[in-house]
């Protein structure tokens, strides 16, 4: 299996956190990475129709299937070790998620791995923006009040945010070995996506997570040195390998993105990812966060039903009667151009069709 060396070099558009098992963030977590790329790829695959709900694997939260290894060494034993023919044994013959072909389950390597992460000029971990360690809004007038004039959780007064600290600001670099039969039909059309849309590491609720690729320079099994590659964008996927279509990230005929122009568009389970442009404007981005957390927290107080509102804007703690997900499928979206700061929301709300769907508990 030939393999790329691939070095992409990352620049904060909103804090990073990748917290550990006390929920403290002071490095940048391979782990953390690699898990955003798959949940994002997961989802992307899921509203575009390669996946379907009953390959989704509720127990562990995500689409999953052991590859079966005696099958796999007989395939082999006869066919040979070509990478194409075994990914479209895994696939057609085990019926394995792409996902898990992709990023490796029991029995099988990921085709994406994570070799070294390094720290790049003036980077921070701390509270270079001076956030505010937490806000909160009144549910009845939404003044706001921030650290300790704030109750220590949310309350029947008081809507309660934590703005995590320290997190991860500046410039870094991973290097990232990837299989050369997915590098342009799968790693780098999800490096786009991520670009653009996605969103690393954690607390996504509040807007961390949001990185600009700044280069990416690529090495092979023939070179020795690493060459920039100024046309790396994809803006679809090609899973021809898989018997599968090609589809693009926005336009086209089946878009995985769409823009909308009010924010009840974006609670609807409709499988694509929905995008409402400027809801703030502002050369801090302290002020665009605090003002997007304000706006979130207002449209989630006027859904009455508290399941439904749980569903689509999340929770803390647990709640009886309740067998939720805490995540928030609807995330305040920022982008960076020139020092000015825009943000929206971003909805994933179709992936709540994986939970109400009866086969979830299945592995496919």
């Amino acid at each position: 299996m030939n393999e790329m060396e691939v070095k992409a070099t990352f620049k904060t558009i909103t804090p990073l956190w990748t917290g550990d098992t006390w929920q403290e963030c002071k490095e940048i977590r391979p782990s953390s990475l690699i898990g955003s790329l798959r949940f994002w790829f997961e989802t992307l695959m899921y509203f575009g129709g390669v996946l379907k709900e009953e390959q989704f694997n509720k127990a562990l939260g995500r689409f999953e299937k052991e590859v079966d290894r005696e099958k796999l060494k007989d395939f082999m034993k006869h066919n040979g070790n070509n990478l194409s023919d075994i990914l479209t044994h895994l696939d057609t013959n085990q019926k394995i998620p792409l996902p898990s072909i992709i990023f490796g389950t029991t029995n099988w390597k990921s085709l994406i791995v994570l070799e070294e992460i390094k720290h790049l000029e003036d980077y921070c971990f701390g509270n270079r923006l001076n956030l505010h360690s937490r806000i909160c809004f009144s549910k009845s007038d939404l003044q706001i009040k921030v650290d300790n004039d704030c109750p220590k959780k949310s309350n029947k007064n008081f809507s309660v945010f934590y703005l995590s600290q320290p997190y991860f600001f500046g410039k870094f670099e991973v290097i990232f070995k990837v299989s050369e039969e997915i590098l342009d039909s799968i790693f780098y059309p999800l490096l786009t996506f991520m670009d653009k849309y996605g969103y690393w590491g954690g607390k996504w609720s509040i807007g961390y997570g949001r990185l600009r690729v700044e280069k990416i320079e690529i090495k092979n099994e023939n070179t020795t040195g690493y060459e920039e590659n100024k046309e790396w964008q994809k803006k679809e996927f090609n899973l021809a390998h898989f018997g599968l279509f090609t589809f693009k990230l926005e336009n086209g005929e089946n878009p995985l993105i769409k823009r909308v122009i009010n924010f009840n568009e974006l609670l609807n389970q409709e499988k694509i990812v929905k995008i409402l442009d400027s809801c703030a404007r502002n050369n801090d981005l302290k002020e665009v966060i605090e003002e997007l957390i304000k706006q979130k927290s207002q449209e989630r107080k006027n859904i009455t039903d508290q399941k439904d509102r749980h569903y689509k804007f999340g929770k803390t703690g647990r709640i009886e009667g309740e067998d939720l997900p805490q995540g928030s499928k609807i995330l305040p979206f920022i982008e960076e151009d020139n020092g000015q700061y825009k943000g929206g929301f971003l909805s994933i709300t179709g992936l709540l069709n994986l939970e109400n769907s009866s086969q979830g508990d299945k592995n496919g």
